[in-house]
């Protein structure tokens, strides 16, 4: 029988892996109770004197990740006007761009005036890929999370920046995984458990598919020693700032025109405003697979920060967790499925 923790709505059986304690309170409520006793000001600083090993002045201080949406327009914002950073930007195209995230791209890169390389895996690869693990794992987006979790790192072994700066690590925001003061920083086996639940690229080849090596090329994490001759550091801004997602978006709209959209399917305005699948198809496999989707990854946030009750949350969810997404015939041809499969 699955415990539900008493102050958030996540369960015990949570694919990230969540305790609730002997008071009913998951782990992941208790870590987010932190941001309440740490001291910020100090954070940062240690934060500040970290990156500043790393300025130079001949190339890029650093790899900053980013999507059309997100938390990218604030971590850019932090990167380039508060610590006073030089950027290589870096972004991998899901293919499903909305319009949205397209104007969403075209204005990051206009109001933060950065350098963006944009990686474009071969469509039919992708293509191949989508099909295997949507059929074999349940997973729409696979493709989307090893790309944009490995091409970051094969930036930094290719150019010899060292430092990555990432947003939030989702183990510490949704679950507990770790404490804020662990550091904790991005690694190949934490990208394989939990962003790609324990699919590699290497594991996807199977007499039972019809992807090859040259599929998957595009998505093999630099060996132990490339990273080690590069120097090769990932390090999460969430760990030195004290994160909060819709604040932060509230922000980004007031000081560079950052626009969300609506969805069917969650209350949020902000987050994955940039692809057509994750709040509709995707979302509705999440619920179906684990039993919950994201408008409850969203509400258990809310709550968190005071802006939601858990008795209002339980009835939002419901809510929205009632309305199942269209799926779009393009989207099947695209993958060369039946819809009927995807019903």
């Amino acid at each position: 029988m699955i415990k539900f923790c008493k102050k958030c709505l996540y369960g015990d059986e949570h694919p990230l892996g969540i305790y609730i304690d002997e008071k009913g309170i998951c782990s992941g409520c208790r870590i987010h109770e932190e941001k309440d006793t740490i001291d910020w000001n100090d954070r940062f600083d240690e934060l500040q004197k970290l990156v500043n090993s790393y300025k130079t002045k001949d190339s890029y201080d650093c790899i900053v990740p980013i999507t059309p949406a997100n938390d990218s327009y604030f971590v850019l914002h932090t990167i380039i006007n508060v610590l006073k950073l030089k950027p290589l930007v870096v972004t991998y195209n899901r293919y499903w761009n909305t319009k949205e995230g397209i104007w969403s791209l075209a204005n990051l890169r206009r109001v933060f005036n950065v350098d963006i390389l944009i990686k474009n895996v071969n469509i039919e690869s992708v293509k191949r890929i989508t099909r295997t693990t949507l059929i074999e794992h349940g997973n729409l987006n696979w493709h989307c999370l090893a790309g944009q979790t490995v091409f970051p790192v094969q930036c930094s072994v290719k150019y010899r920046i060292p430092l990555i700066i990432w947003g939030a690590i989702q183990g510490i925001e949704q679950v507990g995984m770790f404490r804020h003061t662990d550091n904790v920083e991005m690694t190949r086996r934490y990208r394989k458990d939990h962003d790609l639940f324990g699919q590699e690229a290497e594991n996807l080849l199977s007499v039972f598919n019809d992807l090859n090596e040259e599929d998957i090329f595009e998505y093999l994490y630099p060996d132990s020693l490339e990273l080690i001759s590069a120097e090769t550091r990932g390090i999460y801004l969430g760990n030195y700032i004290r994160w909060d997602p819709y604040t932060q978006h509230k922000k980004m709209q007031v000081l560079y025109g950052y626009r969300g959209a609506n969805f069917l399917r969650t209350f949020d305005r902000y987050d994955h405003i940039d692809c057509q699948n994750y709040m509709g198809i995707h979302d509705w496999l999440k619920l179906l697979k684990h039993g919950y989707s994201k408008v409850t990854d969203q509400a258990c946030r809310e709550i968190r920060h005071g802006r939601m009750t858990r008795e209002n949350a339980i009835a939002i969810v419901r809510k929205y967790e009632k309305i199942k997404p269209q799926i779009s015939k393009e989207l099947c041809k695209w993958l060369g499925i039946d819809k009927e499969s995807l019903q």
